[in-house]
């Protein structure tokens, strides 16, 4: 088979290794990516999709912790920079709308009530961003304070899984891109 022919080819075709890299850097979680890498051959990248989300939800909570880890703080542009240099562009992408958004009061806002989420959860807030202006995110976040941490392990995660499927469909196009 081509790779014009199969735009499966390029992700069934990398290495155990790779491949494992490669999902870990849509998800953050090193179980994920493994478990992902184990599961190719992938028919269409609905497979994909339907596969990350059975991966994701059959990983443990720890695995789930690991990814949340793999998140800067909602707003936190230096930390992104910094901290996420692999994902840094991807992030920013997501968040751009939150970004674009921002004056100074909603910037602290939304400092005081992520610091508030932290201490409650041990985790930084997470919410899939993408289109989201920062009204909104805080509004989610406000939302969201009051749960249980069951309840909010479980958000955190849902959330987790939409970033996750924005990132395989940019991994797909950075691999489609190369053929």
């Amino acid at each position: 088979r081509t790779h014009a022919s199969d735009p499966m080819e390029p992700l069934n075709a990398m290495s155990a290794a790779d491949a494992a890299d490669a999902f870990v850097k849509c998800c953050g979680s090193p179980e994920f990516g493994r478990r992902m890498a184990a599961a190719r051959p992938f028919a269409s990248f609905d497979d994909v999709l339907a596969t990350s989300r059975k991966v994701w939800y059959d990983c443990p909570a720890e695995e789930w912790e690991l990814a949340f880890k793999a998140h800067p703080r909602i707003g936190d542009v230096s930390a992104l920079k910094e901290k996420f240099a692999s994902t840094a562009n991807w992030c920013e992408g997501e968040q751009s709308a939150a970004q674009a958004s921002m004056d100074d009061a909603t910037i602290n806002e939304l400092a005081e009530w992520n610091k508030k989420y932290e201490e409650k959860f041990g985790r930084v807030f997470l919410i899939c961003a993408s289109g989201k202006p920062a009204d909104v995110i805080l509004a989610a976040l406000k939302e969201r304070y009051p749960n249980e941490q069951d309840v909010e392990l479980r958000n955190a995660a849902d959330e987790q899984q939409k970033i996750t499927e924005i990132r395989l469909e940019k991994l797909r196009a950075d691999l489609t891109a190369k053929l």
